[in-house]
């Protein structure tokens, strides 16, 4: 059974692509070998194809971020062209790109200072994916969380939804980011957001991935995303990578409980599912790029929703999961008002 929901949004996708077997700095780059490459790769809009999936599968509206080489200014395009269907975060790509090129040095001074000057237009609804940083050299927990409560501190002054990046993907590290050699950065270290939401009690973070992005079967830092969330209320779960299985602790913890699992997919990263017949789980999200990257637009959505509706749950309850818990956190406005079990602001 494909789970439907009222007003459907998708939280984590990218509306971006690149082209398979182009490299800016080397054109013959073979497509297995674009994960050591990717953010050299030019990326092009697939918003087209994009749209033509959430209408298959009644997904209502999606929230749009640029990652590995994507642009902002892409993504505002196809909010322009979108603007009933498309949400979207920031990211520093232009700091993030002359420090990977090196160009320039990473700075946080500099990665603010172009998502503030994204954010005074008005379009986004978060800072994302994750939370800007040098992913080459990061610094120790004491430095990094400074940082990070900059960060915070845009995010409470225009109101808009922060990210902790948690998932590393099998097959390489762009996805997991840097620093998964030490146990005292964010990125490695998903407890390390439980200072974060203490110290920011009144701006909700999304937990992207919770702990499982195309990374097989492991479940350790889906644990560890339990406990933050248990410990902080304002904290979110994306759970559009987890099998069935997964919801049923948090869905039975009351200090978690279905108003805070929020539907994201990573649509666009083009992550597989794996099968694993008579083993629980049975099918799961595994980027696996010894076996090569996919040249097609994987179906997320059909396997995600297959997942979600194996639940037994109230339907009130998958429609939060699906889209009500977005619109409160993101201000996304359904046509229609008392959709939803809780209050969303008008």
């Amino acid at each position: 059974m494909v789970a439907r929901g009222i007003f459907m949004v998708d939280t984590h996708v990218h509306a971006q692509r690149h082209a398979t077997g182009v490299s800016k700095s080397n054109k013959s780059t073979e497509y297995a070998d674009l994960g050591k490459d990717m953010h050299h790769i030019e990326a092009y809009d697939n918003s087209d194809r994009l749209l033509w999936h959430m209408d298959k599968y009644g997904v209502d509206v999606a929230v749009i971020m640029p990652a590995f080489g994507m642009t902002n200014e892409i993504d505002k395009d196809i909010l322009k062209k979108y603007p009933n269907r498309i949400a979207a975060f920031v990211k520093e790509v232009h700091t993030y790109q002359k420090h990977n090129s090196g160009e320039a040095a990473w700075t946080i001074d500099a990665a603010l200072d172009e998502i503030e000057r994204e954010l005074d237009t008005g379009l986004y609804v978060g800072i994302g994916e994750g939370m800007p940083g040098d992913m080459k050299t990061p610094p120790a927990w004491n430095e990094r969380f400074e940082e990070i409560c900059r960060v915070m501190e845009l995010c409470r002054k225009y109101k808009v939804v922060a990210t902790y990046h948690c998932g590393a993907c099998t097959g390489y590290g762009g996805a997991g980011g840097g620093g998964r050699g030490r146990t005292d950065n964010d990125r490695s270290n998903v407890a390390l957001c439980g200072q974060v939401a203490a110290a920011y009690p009144d701006v909700p973070i999304i937990i992207e991935h919770a702990g499982i992005e195309g990374s097989g079967y492991r479940t350790d830092l889906y644990e560890q995303c339990l406990l933050v969330a248990r410990s902080h209320h304002n904290v979110y779960l994306e759970t559009g990578q987890w099998w069935a299985e997964l919801y049923a602790k948090p869905l039975q913890d009351p200090n978690i409980g279905v108003e805070r699992l929020i539907w994201g997919t990573d649509w666009g990263s083009s992550i597989p599912q794996s099968w694993m017949p008579g083993f629980v789980p049975e099918t799961f999200c595994d980027q696996n790029i010894n076996v090569g990257l996919p040249a097609h637009q994987i179906d997320i959505y059909g396997w995600s929703l297959r997942e979600l509706g194996r639940l037994n749950i109230p339907q009130d309850d998958l429609n939060l999961i699906l889209g009500g818990n977005a619109c409160k956190i993101m201000n996304i406005k359904p046509p229609y008002t008392r959709l939803f079990k809780q209050y969303i602001k008008k």
